[in-house]
């Protein structure tokens, strides 16, 4: 048993599967129960996750997760059961202005996110958006035109699909001038066949939100334990002492783990048979 006194978890791939009522859109019931009891030991629970921070408030309070969490890949730091905004990074008007323009004009099926609302112009609604309204269980503010409503939008993400290698080596393309002004960490969801670019400010990621929840709360990065499925969370998780992978997505991800050393790592199976729980055995 490990002196654990927080644990950073991604959420998709990892908690929230794609089996509808059984791990989606909330996680299993057993991993929910564990996540409550954890927290009632005292082991703060610190969910971590690019998604849209309405989608996990249910699994923060049915799990009585009263702590900070990290929400749109790191733009927003919230505690919900407390009703505290600790951080949120907002977008300059033309940097949103820019982006915008350069990936709704090529068809790229993109999402606007303000702090409490998300916005989807109306001529992208389609059946993919009927699955995304699943996942982030609430429905979006249809704008007509992005760019003539994106400067009355305090934007703290913007979420670009794609489908195939190519539209995400033309999305990649189309940033390349933004690269000294922006973050951007391409994921995934079980849920759907896509590659999804989350874009936020320069600065902000789920590495840097990390570092600032850990520090708001007290904790060494030395007592905490940092769980993901995708070689991406790793920008978060190699802050940790210890780590676990959920399933096997990533072979890049899990010989990154084994950096950490003998003892400080394990891998879990995948996110429909509870990987999440087995790593929780073997360190807490």
């Amino acid at each position: 048993m490990k002196n654990i006194k927080a644990i950073v978890t991604d959420v998709d791939g990892v908690i929230v599967g794609n089996k509808h009522g059984i791990n989606f859109p909330l996680p299993n019931a057993s991993v929910i129960n564990a996540l409550r009891h954890i927290r009632e030991k005292g082991t703060l629970v610190i969910l971590c996750t690019a998604k849209f921070n309405h989608a996990v408030k249910e699994i923060i309070i049915q799990a009585n997760l009263r702590n900070p969490h990290i929400t749109d890949g790191g733009a927003l730091i919230i505690d919900p059961l407390n009703n505290k905004l600790i951080k949120k990074h907002i977008f300059d008007k033309t940097l949103a202005r820019n982006l915008v323009s350069k990936l709704i004009p090529k068809g790229f099926y993109t999402e606007v996110f303000g702090a409490d609302e998300y916005y989807l112009q109306k001529d992208h609604i389609s059946a993919f958006t009927e699955k995304r309204i699943k996942i982030l269980q609430k429905e979006h503010k249809t704008v007509n035109a992005m760019l003539d409503s994106i400067d009355e939008i305090d934007v703290i993400k913007i979420l670009a699909f794609t489908h195939t290698v190519q539209q995400k080596q033309a999305v990649n393309s189309l940033l390349e001038g933004f690269t000294k002004q922006i973050n951007l960490v391409w994921s995934t969801h079980p849920a759907l066949p896509t590659q999804n670019a989350v874009i936020t400010m320069q600065g902000v990621s789920k590495r840097d939100a990390t570092k600032e929840v850990l520090d708001y709360l007290h904790i060494s990065p030395e007592d905490t334990l940092g769980i993901g499925d995708t070689l991406g969370d790793w920008n978060f998780m190699s802050l940790c002492r210890y780590v676990g992978t959920v399933g096997d997505e990533s072979t890049e991800l899990k010989e990154l783990a084994k950096t950490k050393g003998e003892g400080n790592y394990y891998f879990g199976s995948s996110v429909d048979t509870n990987g999440f729980l087995e790593i929780l055995h073997h360190f807490i």
